[in-house]
């Protein structure tokens, strides 16, 4: 003890002289410069960033993060006895450990949605879009993209109540240049007037995509019910409504020049500067662009002065709202206003709460309703939203997710619910829970993931803005104690009769129509009186033996023993190391001697014949990889908590079960699976629900425009695919009987693909494999036979065009896909290079200047070996038709060898050299190596390498290579195939949105709660993300899908049948792209 106290002492003083320097330097480059350093932030011991916390004498604060690439920063928590180079030569001496890092910098600006004029609602957003439109010293429109599209970067931005975001990912090489540019866009934004009606359609694109999505339509109702003179009565989102009708486009543009100088200013400013430059390089790059900003001529708006309980009207706690979805699904929700929580980050009461309430393992209140087939999830919390969190108030929410058996036992749903709050409320041994829950965050905390640059910049500033510099990385993940006060408050608020209650469902409750309309969204909705069972239910609560306080987690890691330091760091191949190789099974594995994290993957793939016998048995077995995930849902939720995780998903060829996380405890959680696999009894109960599920999730596939399209066109390429409609057809008529022959039959001709990675050791790995082995005992199979394939598509263009099957769906996807043919190492980095030229032209001139839409995509494919690239489109047909966005899409990829051409020597070389740092990257994180092991794996190629040969090939291609390349496949072996769901033509008489999957992206979770990765999870998110009028269709057409083709029987470009079209095409053999092993093919 007094060694580790000396030891301390001596690091401390040796800072000192470091520090004065420090001093020094800022006298001599900036006298009139002062800087304030704050408390260093606390972190973990596996950290091996560097922070300085800081103040500009202008106000403005600052985080620095440097973040060294290099063994060094390793070594003192490794051990001093240690060493993290091995004296060994690597085998495989061409697989290199890449470490390269992005740098990254974030910008808060505490202004948000809250402080716009009622007259403009929007403005802020609004304003967020209209800064990156070029600045004083840059004047361009899209200078700053361009630039930072071509270094290898990226940007982005978003507006909350209280404050705007602002961040970017570069090269380091190019954050000096990036910094210049993108602080000028803080300090002086042209905001021309002649860039509104672009960023406007901007504006409008992004409330289309969010239009459809409930949580945002629930949030801006509940807005509609604040108390006269509370900011929260805004639509933040901004549109052509509040932005373009009857605005005088010079006030508006007024407004926002105001704004931006009240506002926007150094005082108000948090950055977060993270790369791998040293702390004073990057203390340097903060002062020498950031010094000079100005301070906003308005102070922020105090909005502690404003009493938390009464910010909403009386009649959102009196009545129960009944509210209209836009989406397939039936939810209860409990809404509490309590006061910020935020300042009670240190024990988190709400956030503990949260869990306890959410539980969904053993005696719990969704094991309750589960069991009874009444709910798939209940989640609780104060949500991430800043309209769910800020300085006023804090909305704490429990939310159950019905079935429609759920939403006709309603009554029984809120007893159950009443009574659980009320259970753990009341509860007096929530403090040993509390502990556990400590513990967990501990371990999570001491040995965290490491997050992308970028992410982890835009998380700094956010906590920087309400946390003190010492807590700034720790305080929103640690415990750190518990406060009986603090506990005592959350419990008083919950346990008082005085909440919002929101029914929300496609099913009225109890036949009444709804009489209101929520101004922005257009939210139908009714209020009803509280009935008095209900209040009665909450005050005399009926008895549920069920339920139960969560016991003690099994699953909680307490040995975090590194196996490869304990073994004395030996030699580790970059590559994963075949442990086991024969005629049923191949086992990888790779110890982990780069993350230095007690962490574990297992990855197993179960590839079977019955996958490929018919439609049918491919949906039994996705029924049944459904039903196992069910069953075990409450017994290995602990286990979620505790930091392990799992997925079972099918594929075209088998099974994929995959578990990961703290490495001690996988095994047991493996061994619960695969018990479950072995020994699931599905009732016929289980299998309806979930078969109904799966059916309204094919039929969202099938009206979704995006997933029809990829679907159509893969059913063109792929020699072996069961389409949607195949799926969707024999669906209906797999039985319980067909799930139980697919248990009891799948494995018995089977070949098993293992790859185990991580903190084990290698008989670790090889009892993995044998336990697997040991339940599912099988024969031989020919691998060959499973294989898939490519079609030859045909010289020249060819046309495959479909109506959408939502006739109000404006929505039309245009996929243009230009087949290469098979591909090899240079040609994939020849495409590689061509996506980074042409990429931020191509968004450029579609989508800021022809205004063809806002989703919009270019990338390359290889599908089994056959190189394609891809352009395509997402546009309303209202706006746009199909075959004119084709058209321009054709004339851009026309363009393309111009474009490679106007480059200059230099800016070819520097773009390809950017290419290279980006595949010099290092991987952030053991999942990322995971899954690209695991890629190489499952496809059959092992092209471990990959990443080092295309560095070495990158190097030596040349600009006159690449137009060479485009002009001849342009004269000599355009192979083209068009995609085109084509929408309504004309109007829809709603608001023309973006795709399902585009509004699920948008959606951002509302509710703390712990999420699982697997299929059976996924498929009730999108379920329950389907929209009503496509629900309606469902009930419709939902027996009598099919797709109405559109085109000239009499011309050979037009699709008109699929199977007729491929019948004499030729077939691609498979294509291996290792170059090892492409000649045994």
């Amino acid at each position: 003890m007094l060694m580790r106290v000396s030891m301390s002492y001596k690091r401390r003083a040796d800072l000192r002289p470091v520090y004065k320097q420090i001093r020094k330097w800022i006298q001599n480059t900036s006298r009139d410069m002062s800087v304030t350093y704050l408390e260093l932030p606390d972190k973990s011991e596996g950290d091996k960033k560097q922070y300085r916390a800081l103040q500009l004498n202008n106000g403005l604060r600052a985080l620095l993060i440097s973040d060294p690439a290099n063994d060094e920063a390793t070594s003192s928590f490794i051990g001093p006895q240690h060493s993290r180079i091995s004296s060994k030569s690597d085998s495989s001496a061409s697989i290199q450990q890449y470490k390269g890092k992005l740098a990254a910098c974030a910008v808060l600006m505490g202004v948000g949605s809250f402080a716009e004029p009622p007259q403009f609602q929007g403005l802020a957003h609004f304003l967020e879009h209209m800064i990156f439109m070029g600045s004083q010293k840059y004047p361009a429109e899209n200078a700053f993209d361009a630039f930072i599209s071509k270094c290898g970067g990226f940007s982005n931005a978003h507006t909350e109540n209280e404050d705007t975001c602002f961040y970017f990912e570069v090269e380091e090489q190019y954050l000096d240049q990036t910094l210049d540019m993108f602080m000028n866009l803080m300090k002086a934004p042209l905001m021309n007037i002649d860039a509104m009606a672009r960023e406007r359609s901007a504006v409008q694109s992004e409330f289309d995509q969010t239009h459809m999505v409930d949580e945002v339509r629930r949030d801006q109702l509940l807005a509609s019910m604040a108390s006269e003179g509370y900011p929260h009565n805004t639509f933040g989102w901004g549109n052509h409504k509040s932005l373009k009708h009857n605005v005088n486009d010079s006030e508006l543009h007024q407004a926002l020049h105001d704004f931006r100088r009240k506002h926007y200013g150094s005082n108000r400013m948090i950055v977060c500067l993270q790369g791998e430059l040293s702390l004073d390089e990057l203390e340097q790059l903060l002062l020498k662009h950031c010094s000079d900003i100005p301070q906003s001529e308005q102070q922020p708006m105090d909005l502690s002065q404003l009493n938390y309980a009464q910010a909403f009207r009386e009649e959102f706690f009196r009545d129960v709202l009944l509210v209209q979805p836009v989406e397939d699904v039936c939810k209860l929700e409990l809404t509490w206003v309590l006061p910020p929580m935020k300042p009670h980050y240190k024990c988190k009461p709400d956030a503990f709460m949260a869990q306890m309430l959410g539980y969904e393992g053993v005696g719990s209140l969704c094991s309750f309703l589960r069991r009874r087939l009444w709910c798939m999830t209940v989640m609780s919390g104060v949500g991430g939203s800043s309209f769910e969190s800020n300085s006023m108030y804090s909305l704490f929410t429990v939310c159950i997710y019905m079935t429609d058996e759920g939403f006709a036992h309603l009554d029984d749903v809120v007893s159950a619910t009443f009574a659980w709050i009320r259970m753990l409320n009341d509860c007096k041994t929530l403090k040993t829970s509390y502990s556990e829950m400590q513990q967990i965050t501990a371990n999570n905390f001491r040995f965290q993931i490491e997050a992308p640059a970028m992410e982890n910049a835009q998380s700094m500033v956010e906590n920087f803005s309400y946390l003190p510099s010492k807590h700034v990385v720790s305080g929103t993940q640690l415990y750190f104690e518990y406060d009986e006060a603090s506990m005592k408050l959350l419990r008083r608020h919950l346990g008082t009769f005085r909440f919002n209650m929101m029914i929300t469902s496609h099913i009225p409750y109890e036949n009444y129509d709804y009489n209101q309309k929520e101004r922005w969204f257009g939210t139908s909705y009714r209020s009803i009186d509280m009935p008095e069972k209900w209040r009665d239910m909450w005050f005399n609560p009926s008895q549920h033996p069920e339920l139960q306080v969560p016991p003690h987690n099994p699953f909680v890691t307490t040995d975090f023993t590194l196996h490869w330091v304990e073994a004395g760091q030996p030699h580790v191949s970059r590559r994963p190391k075949a442990l086991i190789k024969n005629e049923v099974c191949e086992l990888w594995f790779r110890p982990d001697d780069t993350f230095l994290l007690p962490d574990g993957y297992i990855n197993l793939y179960f590839i079977t014949p019955m996958m490929r016998q018919s439609a049918c048995e491919y949906m039994a077995a996705v029924l049944y990889t459904y039903l196992v995930e069910f069953v075990i849902a409450e017994q290995l939720y602990p286990a979620l908590m505790a930091g392990q995780g799992y997925s079972l998903e099918t594929t075209d060829k088998g099974l994929m079960l995959r578990v990961n996380g703290y490495n001690q405890k996988l095994h047991l959680v493996l061994e619960i699976i695969l018990h479950v696999m072995q020994h699931i009894k599905p009732t016929e109960a289980m299998v309806m629900s979930i078969k109904e599920l799966k059916k309204r999730q094919l039929f969202n596939a099938v009206i979704n425009s995006k997933s029809l399209n990829l679907d159509l066109r893969l059913t063109v390429l792929e020699n072996m695919r069961f389409t949607l409609l195949q799926k969707y057809e024999a669906l209906k008529a797999v039985t319980i009987e067909d799930i139980n022959k697919f248990k009891d039959n799948f494995y018995k001709q089977m070949f098993v693909k293992a790859l185990v990675q991580g903190n084990f050791k290698e008989q670790h790995a090889r009892d993995l494999m044998q336990m697997v082995r040991n339940a599912y005992p099988s024969e031989q199979i020919d691998l060959s036979t499973l294989q898939n394939r490519y079609v030859q598509l045909p010289l020249g263009q060819h046309f495959l065009r479909v109506k959408s099957l939502n006739s109000e769906d404006t929505n039309t996807i245009v996929s243009n896909y230009y087949q290469i043919g098979p591909s090899n190492l240079r040609m994939e980095c020849l495409m590689d290079l061509v996506d980074l030229i042409v990429e931020e032209p191509f968004f450029n001139q579609l989508r800021t200047q022809e205004q063809l839409a806002y989703s919009l995509g270019l990338y390359q494919r290889i599908g089994y070996g056959i190189q394609a690239f891809v352009l395509n489109i997402n546009t309303q047909e209202s706006k746009h038709r199909a075959d004119f966005v084709e058209g321009r899409l054709e004339a851009f990829r026309a363009s393309m060898p111009a474009l490679v051409r106007q480059l200059s020597e230099e800016e070819f070389n520097q773009l390809r050299d950017t290419l290279v740092n980006s595949k010099k990257l290092g991987n952030l994180s053991l999942h990322d190596e995971v899954m690209r092991n695991w890629s190489e794996i499952t496809s059959g190629e092992y092209f471990f390498n990959r990443t080092e040969m295309q560095i070495q090939t990158i190097s030596q291609i040349s600009q006159e290579e690449v137009i060479d390349f485009l002009i001849n496949y342009e004269e000599k072996n355009l192979r083209k195939l068009s995609v085109q769901v084509v929408g309504r033509a004309t109007g829809s008489m709603h608001s023309p949105t973006q795709s399902i999957a585009e509004s699920v992206s948008a959606r951002q979770g509302s509710t703390t709660h712990v999420r699982r990765s697997g299929s059976l999870a996924m498929m009730v998110y999108e379920v329950q993300r389907n929209i009503s009028e496509e629900q309606l269709l469902f009930e419709q057409i939902g027996e009598r899908v099919k797709l109405e083709f559109i085109g000239d029987v009499t011309n050979p470009s037009h699709i008109i049948d699929i199977e007729a079209f491929k019948r004499n095409l030729h077939v691609y053999p498979f294509i291996n792209t290792n170059p090892k092993l492409s000649s045994k093919t």
